[in-house]
């Protein structure tokens, strides 16, 4: 893949993750294909509206849960079709303290210019950090 296409599948991943990090999911809708695929390790969703619904719950859970919830992400190398994308939660509960969760997936483009598939990976002691936190403030899911 060249250096234009490179570019390319850059654009299309930093624009879904700014829809992401907005909580725009409209937009983010324009950037996944009609048979895109997410696979997050123990489940595979299949489809925009099966991903958004996702993205969606996930959000919503954090804004009921905490008192304020911030997202972030950070695009990372392309390798052929297929960008890192880096996401991270600020997440803060009153009385409590501010905690960083991150998470890592990797984004290939298909044909059309749009997202075909997303494989979530979670980052080394991620998971249990968020657990703890969540222990802390007294939180259960």
């Amino acid at each position: 893949m060249g250096e234009t296409q490179s570019a390319e599948v850059r654009q299309v991943v930093e624009r879904l993750a700014r829809a992401l990090d907005a909580d725009d999911l409209a937009t983010a809708r324009a950037f996944l294909a009609d048979d895109c695929v997410y696979e997050t390790g123990n489940e595979t969703r299949r489809g925009p509206d099966e991903i958004l619904a996702s993205y969606a719950a996930a959000s919503a859970w954090a804004h009921r849960v905490f008192d304020e919830v911030r997202y972030e992400s950070t695009v990372g190398p392309v390798a052929g079709a297929t960008a890192t994308v880096t996401y991270t939660d600020y997440l803060f509960k009153a009385g409590g303290r501010w905690h960083r969760h991150r998470c890592r997936q990797e984004l290939t483009v298909g044909g059309g210019g749009r997202i075909a598939r997303i494989v979530q990976h979670e980052m080394p002691g991620e998971r249990e950090a968020l657990e703890a936190y969540l222990a802390e403030c007294g939180i259960e899911r």
